[in-house]
């Protein structure tokens, strides 16, 4: 469920001097199974300050993966552990252990995901693009700014993608080289050529639901930890593909029709249900039938009605050899179930 994170930490004039004579700069090329992908040392306001970028994977893993394993993160007192030997690797014995635990370290960015398996994946993409998706979110060249290091956009005025989920074909990102993965790939592009991977950029400044969740709970909204509480992950990540893509399945028009006609009992809702999937095949996608409509409040609310009914609005191709695709949702919250039971 975490693809990894960038943190920072005021150090001692001191230890930073120290480091700094030993790494000479910025440190980018650590070894395949050190979690630690990137190692920096800044001086501003007075004061100095050590920037990481993480691999998730290879921190609770102890190695390096390509996949995305769905278990309850370990005890903090292990991670502070392999996160001290990272550092070992790095800046010398002596100094990791004079280097603040992980727990106690601040957020900056965070990156989460997760891989689902998808039966029809070219058509599953294809209706993903009529919702309210972005279409760029869906295009593997846009995924550039998540490999290796600390994304792009992390120091922009205005984040392009932040906060907002990103779905793409997992064999392209691996072609494409777009994986914080440091061993072969080649191999790997068939074995994943039916798997989508979903990824949620954050910086500290597009966390608006997190920070209220944590709020809410009453847990610390600057540090590391909290926004590795499994509670926190799943509830934020669930809530980014509802607010993109929805619940309900996809379908043909003619026969999302024929579902509301036969199963919507009360007049008014069947013929509300009619004129918003009316609306959206001569729009062509959810995203430009609520562009259009007048009233957001209204169309909101009708969109509900529809995705109740397990019908998500966005709708299959006329010419599709498939007459039904099943929402992935259910597939996603099983996963994070696992994840946080």
């Amino acid at each position: 469920m975490i693809f990894g994170f960038s943190i920072l930490k005021h150090i001692s004039d001191d230890l930073a001097l120290r480091i700094i004579d030993t790494i000479k700069g910025t440190v980018t090329d650590t070894s395949v199974n050190n979690a630690i992908r990137n190692f920096s040392i800044n001086h501003f306001t007075n004061s100095y300050s050590i920037w990481l970028t993480v691999n998730a994977g290879v921190l609770v893993g102890g190695k390096e993966t390509v996949d995305v394993e769905f278990t309850n993160e370990p005890d903090f007192s292990a991670l502070d552990e392999r996160f001290t030997e990272c550092l070992a690797e790095i800046v010398g014995k002596d100094s990791a252990e004079k280097i603040p635990r992980l727990r106690e370290w601040g957020l900056w960015t965070m990156r989460y995901g997760m891989d689902i398996r998808l039966e029809h994946i070219d058509e599953t993409m294809r209706v993903f693009a009529r919702t309210d998706m972005p279409v760029q979110h869906l295009n593997p060249q846009n995924a550039i700014d998540i490999v290796n290091g600390v994304p792009a956009y992390m120091f922009r005025e205005t984040g392009k993608k932040d906060g907002k989920l990103e779905i793409y074909p997992k064999s392209d990102l691996i072609k494409l080289g777009y994986l914080d993965y440091k061993g072969i790939t080649e191999h790997l592009v068939e074995k994943n050529k039916d798997t989508v991977r979903l990824v949620m950029n954050h910086s500290r400044r597009h966390m608006g639901y997190a920070k209220r969740f944590l709020t809410k709970f009453e847990m610390d909204v600057w540090r590391l930890e909290s926004f590795l509480n499994p509670l926190v992950v799943t509830n934020t990540f669930r809530k980014a593909y509802l607010d993109t893509i929805g619940n309900g399945d996809f379908y043909k028009y003619e026969t999302a029709l024929e579902i509301i006609e036969n199963e919507v009992s009360n007049f008014q809702n069947r013929k509300i249900l009619i004129d918003l999937l009316n609306n959206i095949s001569e729009r062509g996608s959810v995203a430009k039938a609520r562009e259009c409509a007048a009233d957001k409040t209204k169309f909101r609310k009708e969109l509900k009605l529809l995705r109740d009914a397990g019908i998500n609005g966005a709708l299959l191709e006329p010419d599709a050899k498939i007459g039904r695709i099943q929402n992935p949702f259910d597939e996603i919250c099983k996963k994070c179930r696992i994840y946080s039971p």
